[in-house]
Protein backbone atom coordinates (compact mmCIF):
# COMPACT_ATOMS: atom_id res chain seq x y z
CA UNK A 1 0.00 0.00 0.00
CA UNK A 2 1.36 3.40 -0.96
CA UNK A 3 1.73 6.24 1.51
CA UNK A 4 -0.56 9.24 0.90
CA UNK A 5 1.43 11.72 -1.17
CA UNK A 6 3.93 9.09 -2.33
CA UNK A 7 2.58 9.23 -5.87
CA UNK A 8 3.47 12.94 -5.93
CA UNK A 9 7.02 12.29 -4.80
CA UNK A 10 6.51 13.53 -1.22
CA UNK A 11 8.35 11.89 1.61
CA UNK A 12 6.68 11.80 4.98
CA UNK A 13 9.27 13.75 6.97
CA UNK A 14 8.17 14.41 10.52
CA UNK A 15 9.24 17.15 12.89
CA UNK A 16 8.33 16.76 16.56
CA UNK A 17 7.83 19.54 19.07
CA UNK A 18 9.52 18.16 22.18
CA UNK A 19 8.10 18.42 25.68
CA UNK A 20 11.38 18.32 27.60
CA UNK A 21 14.91 19.68 27.35
CA UNK A 22 16.47 18.39 24.17
CA UNK A 23 19.95 18.10 22.72
CA UNK A 24 20.85 17.82 19.02
CA UNK A 25 22.70 14.54 18.44
CA UNK A 26 24.83 16.08 15.68
CA UNK A 27 25.86 19.61 16.72
CA UNK A 28 25.33 18.90 20.46
CA UNK A 29 23.49 22.21 20.84
CA UNK A 30 21.12 22.38 23.77
CA UNK A 31 17.67 23.03 22.31
CA UNK A 32 15.64 23.37 25.47
CA UNK A 33 11.98 22.44 25.91
CA UNK A 34 9.54 22.89 23.02
CA UNK A 35 12.32 22.45 20.48
CA UNK A 36 11.54 21.31 16.95
CA UNK A 37 13.33 18.03 16.34
CA UNK A 38 13.62 15.77 13.31
CA UNK A 39 14.37 12.09 13.88
CA UNK A 40 16.76 11.14 11.08
CA UNK A 41 17.54 7.42 11.11
CA UNK A 42 20.95 6.57 12.56
CA UNK A 43 21.82 10.26 12.91
CA UNK A 44 19.32 10.52 15.76
CA UNK A 45 17.33 13.53 16.97
CA UNK A 46 18.50 16.62 15.11
CA UNK A 47 17.74 20.30 15.27
CA UNK A 48 16.21 21.73 12.09
CA UNK A 49 19.55 23.23 11.00
CA UNK A 50 21.37 19.88 11.18
CA UNK A 51 18.46 18.10 9.50
CA UNK A 52 18.65 20.75 6.72
CA UNK A 53 15.05 21.80 7.30
CA UNK A 54 15.72 25.27 8.73
CA UNK A 55 15.01 26.96 5.38
CA UNK A 56 11.38 25.78 5.45
CA UNK A 57 8.55 27.95 6.79
CA UNK A 58 5.80 26.81 9.13
CA UNK A 59 2.26 26.69 7.80
CA UNK A 60 -0.15 26.06 10.70
CA UNK A 61 -3.14 23.73 10.37
CA UNK A 62 -6.53 25.19 9.66
CA UNK A 63 -6.51 26.18 5.99
CA UNK A 64 -6.88 22.95 4.04
CA UNK A 65 -6.79 24.48 0.54
CA UNK A 66 -3.65 26.48 1.32
CA UNK A 67 -1.96 23.50 2.97
CA UNK A 68 -2.82 21.12 0.14
CA UNK A 69 -1.54 23.53 -2.51
CA UNK A 70 1.60 24.50 -0.60
CA UNK A 71 2.50 20.84 -0.18
CA UNK A 72 1.91 20.26 -3.90
CA UNK A 73 4.31 23.08 -4.84
CA UNK A 74 6.98 22.31 -2.26
CA UNK A 75 9.74 19.88 -3.24
CA UNK A 76 10.36 19.27 0.48
CA UNK A 77 7.72 19.17 3.21
CA UNK A 78 7.61 17.97 6.80
CA UNK A 79 4.61 17.36 9.05
CA UNK A 80 4.92 19.06 12.46
CA UNK A 81 3.59 16.94 15.34
CA UNK A 82 3.12 17.61 19.04
CA UNK A 83 2.27 15.13 21.79
CA UNK A 84 -1.15 15.64 23.36
CA UNK A 85 -1.18 14.58 26.99
CA UNK A 86 -4.98 14.56 27.08
CA UNK A 87 -5.43 12.35 24.02
CA UNK A 88 -2.17 10.41 24.46
CA UNK A 89 -1.17 10.71 20.80
CA UNK A 90 0.73 12.95 18.44
CA UNK A 91 -1.40 15.64 16.83
CA UNK A 92 -0.65 17.51 13.65
CA UNK A 93 0.23 21.17 14.21
CA UNK A 94 0.94 22.11 10.62
CA UNK A 95 3.46 21.71 7.85
CA UNK A 96 6.96 22.92 7.08
CA UNK A 97 7.21 23.84 3.39
CA UNK A 98 9.31 25.99 1.11
CA UNK A 99 8.51 29.72 1.21
CA UNK A 100 7.99 29.90 -2.56
CA UNK A 101 5.42 27.11 -2.30
CA UNK A 102 3.42 29.10 0.26
CA UNK A 103 3.51 32.17 -1.97
CA UNK A 104 2.26 30.21 -4.99
CA UNK A 105 -0.42 28.50 -2.91
CA UNK A 106 -1.65 31.84 -1.54
CA UNK A 107 -1.90 33.22 -5.09
CA UNK A 108 -3.94 30.19 -6.18
CA UNK A 109 -6.22 30.46 -3.15
CA UNK A 110 -6.86 34.15 -3.83
CA UNK A 111 -7.61 33.40 -7.48
CA UNK A 112 -10.41 30.94 -6.69
CA UNK A 113 -11.62 32.25 -3.31
CA UNK A 114 -15.05 33.21 -4.72
CA UNK A 115 -15.57 29.73 -6.16
CA UNK A 116 -14.63 28.06 -2.88
CA UNK A 117 -16.93 30.36 -0.89
CA UNK A 118 -19.88 29.55 -3.18
CA UNK A 119 -19.10 25.83 -2.90
CA UNK A 120 -18.97 26.09 0.89
CA UNK A 121 -22.34 27.89 0.91
CA UNK A 122 -23.89 25.18 -1.30
CA UNK A 123 -22.49 22.45 0.94
CA UNK A 124 -23.78 24.22 4.07
CA UNK A 125 -27.27 24.42 2.54
CA UNK A 126 -27.10 20.73 1.59
CA UNK A 127 -26.04 19.80 5.13
CA UNK A 128 -28.91 21.87 6.58
CA UNK A 129 -31.37 19.96 4.37
CA UNK A 130 -29.90 16.63 5.45
CA UNK A 131 -30.05 17.70 9.10
CA UNK A 132 -33.70 18.77 8.68
CA UNK A 133 -34.59 15.40 7.11
CA UNK A 134 -32.74 13.57 9.90
CA UNK A 135 -34.58 15.54 12.60
CA UNK A 136 -37.92 14.80 10.92
CA UNK A 137 -37.11 11.08 10.78
CA UNK A 138 -35.93 11.19 14.41
CA UNK A 139 -39.22 12.86 15.47
CA UNK A 140 -41.26 10.22 13.57
CA UNK A 141 -39.32 7.48 15.33
CA UNK A 142 -40.02 9.09 18.70
CA UNK A 143 -43.71 9.07 17.72
CA UNK A 144 -43.51 5.32 17.01
CA UNK A 145 -41.65 4.50 20.21
CA UNK A 146 -43.78 6.83 22.35
CA UNK A 147 -47.23 6.81 20.68
CA UNK A 148 -48.77 9.17 23.26
CA UNK A 149 -46.18 11.90 22.67
CA UNK A 150 -47.63 14.92 20.82
CA UNK A 151 -46.02 15.67 17.45
CA UNK A 152 -44.73 19.10 18.50
CA UNK A 153 -43.14 17.59 21.64
CA UNK A 154 -41.51 14.81 19.59
CA UNK A 155 -40.16 17.47 17.22
CA UNK A 156 -38.75 19.50 20.17
CA UNK A 157 -37.10 16.36 21.61
CA UNK A 158 -35.61 15.50 18.21
CA UNK A 159 -34.26 19.04 17.70
CA UNK A 160 -32.66 19.01 21.15
CA UNK A 161 -31.21 15.52 20.73
CA UNK A 162 -29.78 16.33 17.28
CA UNK A 163 -28.35 19.75 18.18
CA UNK A 164 -24.81 19.98 16.83
CA UNK A 165 -21.85 21.47 18.69
CA UNK A 166 -23.77 21.52 21.97
CA UNK A 167 -20.92 19.96 23.92
CA UNK A 168 -23.05 16.95 24.79
CA UNK A 169 -21.97 13.48 23.79
CA UNK A 170 -24.85 11.34 22.62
Amino acid sequence: MKRPGAERGHTDLKVFISRRDSLCDECRERLGPHAWIALVGKRGALCLACADLDHLVFLPSGQPALTRRARKHSALAAVVLKWSRARKRYERQGLLVQEEAVRRAEEECLADADIRIRRQEREAARRRELDHAYIEAFARRIGHVLPGCPDERARAIAEHACEKYSGRVA
